[in-house]
Parts: C-alpha cells; sequence; structure tokens
C-alpha cells in the first residue's frame, strides 16, 4: 500500500486516491517540500503526494 506523505494525510492508493511521485529535478522537488511547510524534511525516492494534497501545495 502506498501512502501520501503530506502531514495528517491517511489518503492511500488502497482507498482509491492517486498518489504522485515527488519530481526529480531538485528546484521542484524543493518548492513541494516549502509548500508542504514542514521544517528539517526532505523527501526520499518513496515520499510521494496524494492528488488531494498535490492541488493544494502546487
Amino acid at each position: 500500500m502506498v501512502r501520501c506523505s503530506a502531514p495528517f494525510c491517511n489518503n492511500s492508493s488502497e482507498k482509491g486516491y492517486k498518489l504522485k511521485v515527488f519530481p526529480r529535478n531538485i528546484e521542484q522537488q524543493n518548492q513541494w517540500a516549502k509548500n508542504m511547510k514542514v521544517k528539517n524534511w526532505t523527501p526520499t525516492n518513496n515520499t510521494r503526494l496524494c492528488e488531494v494534497r498535490l492541488k493544494s501545495y502546487l
């Protein structure tokens, strides 16, 4: 099961949500992470955002 990495989000692929991989481009990756407003956090290769959170963070 793949889950959303956004704080307080329990959306998952099992629940029918589409999950997007963080961009590989460092500038885009940093912008997504900045928009999440989580201090001292760095995305990994396994980090995903659900379609719901992605819209609010872009």
